[in-house]
């Protein structure tokens, strides 16, 4: 039973994303973390999984700033949003009694699923080319209200003339790009055919989003020496027709993208302004302007709800210290870095894993990426 609820959380994390169980109007429980906390609780009734004392007491702490955060927040804020968040890490109390390495485990649940996520943003892309249904690019809509999820992530993209792919089953490419590098990961660690690295990054470049394409550089960087000599030859030269391709296409494809991080008026709303520049603003107007503000924040949920003139994504790196400042951004860190330290797991993870989580989209309270990481801290262990 527990492989089950195992299975069905990473299936439903990938095939489900766009599934949901209404909360409220604009908010939706996600699927995978329902059966995320299906899996723990039976994990822990089995004995596969206990809680951690050091572990509960920095999140006790963590909830302890976050009320405070939200006590004396001077903005407005969201009672919803510091639920959410304790919701959330939860599941990073608890550790596993075993001390074997989950990689296999992971490696064998995910690969399989990523495949079939390839095959089906691959064909969904160039089948815009020859049939236009609105569903395929968003089928939410003809979910029954109470099942869709709410998540405002945007789901069609066109650059162009074309869309970008998004996987079909995923909400928004960016999320698509992401597990496709994670694909590429596997197929340049484990063993894997031939075709699966070839697959994996046809379906990032359809994806037209750098945040993959960040993960996939750093994975060559940090693997240069831990995969085998003819998966690092297939890799690069991969790699080198990419970004030749890149290079070759006008104003179509990643690289032409770089001008999105230039100032000025007119590019502040640009994908890339939004992620990496625009929250250093906000932080430099709204976080340091008191001691108290300083230390515990504006308060749980104002990041999005002070009005300015500009787009802004909420990378939890902006996030975190703006509206649970400085003490509850610092005990958050310490407990992930608590509740995830061990020597049998893969370095290379851990660095994608924390680089994907603090850095590359708005992923301090986003439900799928949360769940690979309880996944394979958590739950992978060689019993199931």
């Amino acid at each position: 039973m527990l492989r089950l609820l195992i299975f069905l959380t990473a299936f439903s994390q990938i095939f489900l994303n766009r599934f949901g169980i209404q909360i409220t109007n604009d908010f939706s429980l996600s699927v995978s973390y329902i059966f995320l906390y299906l899996s723990i609780t039976l994990a822990v009734c089995q004995g596969y999984l206990i809680t951690d004392l050091a572990n509960l007491l920095l999140f006790s702490a963590l909830a302890a700033s976050a009320v405070i955060s939200y006590s004396f927040g001077i903005q407005e804020k969201s009672l919803s949003s510091l639920m959410l968040l304790l919701f959330l890490y939860l599941p990073f109390v608890f550790r596993p009694i075993t001390t074997k390495a989950p990689d296999l485990v992971f490696y064998r649940l995910y690969y399989p699923l990523l495949v079939v996520l390839a095959l089906s943003g691959v064909i969904q892309f160039f089948a815009q080319f020859f049939v236009k249904p609105e569903w395929l690019f968003d089928f939410r809509q003809y979910l029954p209200p109470f099942f869709q999820n709410k998540n405002p992530m945007n789901t069609v993209i066109p650059i162009g003339s074309f869309l970008k792919g998004n996987g079909f089953f995923l909400l928004e490419p960016s999320i698509f790009s992401q597990w496709m590098a994670y694909g590429v990961c596997f197929s340049g660690v484990y063993p894997s055919s031939v075709f699966a690295m070839p697959l994996f990054l046809t379906g990032l470049a359809v994806a037209f989003s750098g945040t993959g394409v960040v993960l996939v550089l750093l994975f060559c960087i940090f693997s240069f020496f831990d995969i085998r000599r003819e998966k690092r030859l297939l890799l690069f030269v991969l790699l080198f027709c990419f970004l030749v391709f890149s290079f070759l296409t006008k104003d179509t494809l990643l690289l032409s993208r770089l001008d999105e991080f230039k100032g000025g008026t007119g590019v502040r709303t640009t994908s890339a302004a939004a992620r990496f520049i625009n929250p250093t603003l906000v932080l430099q107007e709204g976080w340091a302007t008191s001691c108290l503000i300083f230390f515990f924040g504006n308060g749980p949920g104002t990041i999005a709800r002070v009005n300015r003139d500009f787009e802004v994504h909420d990378p939890v790196w902006a996030k975190l210290f703006f509206e649970y400042g400085l003490i509850g951004g610092i005990i958050l860190l310490l407990f992930l870095h608590r509740s995830t330290s061990g020597p049998n797991f893969n370095r290379i993870f851990r660095i994608l894993f924390f680089i994907q989580w603090f850095s590359l989209g708005g992923h301090l309270l986003t439900f799928d990426v949360l769940v690979l990481y309880v996944m394979y801290y958590k739950l992978c262990f060689p019993a199931t």
